[in-house]
C-alpha cells in the first residue's frame, strides 16, 4: 500500500510539474509576444503574413508592399532619368504596425484557428508622393521645358492668302496629370514610367485642326481676295482689301478678328483710293450724251459744269464696309457719289433747247417750270452757243450794258461769262422763231414769272445745259 501511495504521489508530481511546464511555456510564449511586440499566427498585414514577426520589423515592409510598384524611373522627352525607390515615399502619416498588435497575447492559442487581417492606411503617402515627385521633376527639367505653342494664323505674301501655322505640344508637364499618371503606375504598372507616353504633357489649346480656326482662316481668305468694284460708264476700278490687311489682327485667345476701321480710315487708303478714282471719273470738259426733256440723247459739250465725284463721300462709303461685308465672298459693288452729276444723270438742272426755243427746269429730277424763251439773233451772229454750264451767280435789278444797248432786268443769272438767263419785260412774245433775227445778245430772254421762279429755285448745284439738235 505504501509503494502504491508513492507511484500515485510520483504520477501527480509529474502530472503537476508537466502542467507547470506547460504553463510556464505558454505564459513564456505569451510574455514573448507581448514583449517583443510580435503578431500571433496566421496574421497578416496588408496582405502579407508577418506570423510571430516584430511589428517593428516589418513596419518598412508592409509599406513598401502597399503599392505593387514602388521601384522604377520615370523618363521624359528629351529629359533625364528620375528614379523613385519605396524612400522616395512619406510614411510618416502612416498607421504604425505596433497598432494592430493584439491588447492581450494570452489567447494566442486562438490564432491558431483563425486568420486575421490587417490593413493599414497610408497617411496620405500616394498623393504626398505624388506632389513631391512633380516638384523635383519641374525643378529638375524647369531649363529643359518647353511650352506647348497653339496653331495661329499668319498671312503668306507668297501665296497671297492666310495659313495655319501649326501647334506643337512641348514638354511642359501638366501637373494634374502627371500626378494621376504616377499614382496609376505605382498602383498597377510595371516598369519604368515613360512620359512621353502617359499623356502629362500640356497640350495646346488651339490645334491645327480646330473647327473654328479653320473656318477664321477661311474667312480671311475671302476678306484678303474681296474687290470692291466701282464701274462707271467704260472706267472699272476696284479696291483690294488687302490695302487692309495692316489694319486686321486675330484674338487667339477667342478666335476672333479685330479689324480697325478707324485706323484704316486714318490712314488714308480709301482717300487716296477716291482720288485715284476721281481722276478716272471726273470729267474734263469733252462731250458727253444729254437727255432732253422728251426723251432725246444729243452730244453736249461740258463747258463750266464738268462733272466730279464726291471724293469724301465715296472714300466714308467704301470705309462704312465691314469686315463681314468684305469677307461675304465674290466682289462688292461700290457706290459713287457725285459733287456734281454727269450729264446724263442730273437731277437738278436747265433744260435750254436752243433749236425748239423752249426751257425745262427740273428739281430732284422732277418738272418744275416749263417756258417759252428767245435766245441770241442768229442774223447778227449771236447766236447762243451750246454747252453745259455752272452758274456763275445771281443778282438782283441789274442794268446789261453793251455797245449799242442798255436793259435793266429785274433777274440775272449769268453762266457763260457775260451770256445768262433773265426776265425781258420788253418782249411781248417769247419762242417760235424770234431768235433768228429779233433775238438777244446771246442771253435767254424769259418771261418775268418764269425768270422769277428760276432765281428763287436754282444755285451752282444746278447744271445749266444748252443744246442745239443734230440737224438731219
Amino acid at each position: 500500500m505504501q509503494t502504491e501511495a508513492k507511484r500515485n504521489h510520483r504520477l501527480l508530481g509529474a502530472v503537476l510539474g508537466a502542467f507547470g511546464a506547460v504553463l510556464v511555456l505558454y505564459a513564456g510564449f505569451a510574455a514573448w509576444l507581448r514583449i517583443d511586440g510580435r503578431f500571433p499566427f496566421r496574421t497578416s498585414l496588408n496582405g502579407r503574413d508577418v506570423s510571430l514577426q516584430r511589428a517593428l520589423d516589418v513596419q518598412q515592409t508592409c509599406m513598401e508592399g502597399y503599392y505593387p510598384n514602388m521601384r522604377f524611373e520615370v523618363d521624359g522627352v528629351g529629359l533625364p532619368s528620375y528614379s523613385v525607390t519605396p524612400l522616395s515615399f512619406d510614411f510618416s502619416d502612416a498607421d504604425r504596425a505596433v497598432s494592430f498588435l493584439p491588447d492581450s497575447t494570452l489567447r494566442w492559442p486562438l490564432s491558431l484557428f483563425e486568420d486575421t487581417a490587417y490593413t493599414t492606411s497610408d497617411g496620405g503617402a500616394l498623393e504626398k508622393l505624388a506632389r513631391h515627385v512633380e516638384a523635383d521633376c519641374a525643378s529638375l527639367y524647369a531649363s529643359l521645358m518647353e511650352s506647348a505653342q497653339d496653331a495661329y494664323l499668319v498671312y503668306n505674301e507668297g501665296l497671297g492668302r492666310f495659313v495655319i501655322v501649326p501647334d506643337t505640344d512641348g514638354t511642359e508637364i501638366d501637373a494634374e496629370k502627371f500626378a494621376a499618371a504616377l499614382k496609376k503606375h505605382i498602383l498597377y504598372g510595371s516598369g519604368d514610367l515613360d512620359l512621353s507616353t502617359a499623356g502629362v504633357y500640356c497640350r495646346a489649346d488651339v490645334r491645327s485642326d480646330s473647327a473654328e480656326l479653320v473656318a477664321l482662316c477661311e474667312k480671311l481668305n475671302r476678306f484678303a481676295a474681296a474687290e470692291v468694284v466701282y464701274t462707271e460708264g467704260d472706267v472699272a476700278m476696284s479696291f483690294s482689301a488687302r490695302e487692309l490687311l495692316p489694319f486686321l489682327r486675330v484674338d487667339h485667345d477667342t478666335l476672333t478678328p479685330v479689324y480697325d476701321a478707324e485706323a484704316a480710315a486714318a490712314s488714308g487708303v480709301f482717300d487716296a483710293f477716291a482720288d485715284a478714282l476721281g481722276e478716272a471719273l471726273d470729267s474734263r470738259g469733252g462731250a458727253h450724251d444729254f437727255i432732253t426733256y422728251d426723251g432725246s440723247i444729243v452730244p453736249v459739250t461740258e463747258k463750266t459744269w464738268l462733272s466730279k465725284l464726291d471724293r469724301p463721300a465715296t472714300a466714308a462709303a467704301l470705309a462704312a464696309l465691314t469686315l463681314d461685308d468684305l469677307a461675304g465672298g465674290g466682289a462688292t459693288e461700290g457706290t459713287l457719289f457725285w459733287e456734281r452729276a454727269a450729264l446724263d444723270r442730273l437731277t437738278n438742272y436747265v433744260d435750254i433747247d436752243l433749236t425748239n426755243q423752249t426751257l425745262h427746269l427740273y428739281t430732284e429730277g422732277e418738272l418744275v417750270l416749263e417756258s417759252p424763251i428767245v435766245s441770241g439773233c442768229v442774223a447778227q451772229r449771236h447766236t447762243t452757243p451750246g454747252g453745259a454750264f455752272t452758274l456763275m451767280g445771281k443778282s438782283r435789278n441789274v442794268t446789261l450794258r453793251g455797245p449799242d444797248y442798255a436793259s435793266f432786268v429785274r433777274y440775272w443769272m449769268p453762266f457763260n461769262n457775260k451770256i445768262g438767263m433773265h426776265d425781258a419785260s420788253w418782249r411781248s412774245r417769247f419762242g417760235g422763231t424770234i431768235y433768228r433775227s429779233n433775238g438777244s445778245h446771246g442771253c435767254i430772254n424769259l418771261p418775268s414769272g418764269a425768270a422769277e421762279t428760276i432765281f428763287n429755285t436754282i444755285d451752282d448745284s444746278y447744271a445749266i445745259v444748252c443744246y442745239w439738235r443734230p440737224t438731219a
